[in-house]
């Protein structure tokens, strides 16, 4: 999407880096949360995924939805 910046990612960590056009991490991180998807905003613009190491493919996939459907 147009909305991100740029995306680290460190084993399952990742942190998706929002341009200051997007606005704040924060409210997609509350409709995150509406989805059942749990994340924390750091650094203003920066949402931050932290999965559990457990986590299945299909999981992964499905917070990925979320992500896409949440930043379009």
């Amino acid at each position: 999407t147009d909305k991100i910046e740029e995306v680290r990612v460190r084993g399952l960590w990742a942190g998706v880096q929002l341009k200051e056009s997007a606005g704040p991490a924060r409210p997609y991180c509350y409709a995150l949360k509406e989805r059942g998807m749990l994340c924390k905003d750091t650094h203003t613009y920066t949402i931050r995924l932290a999965p559990p190491l457990v986590i299945t493919r299909e999981q992964l996939d499905w917070a990925m939805d979320q992500l896409e459907a949440v930043l379009a």
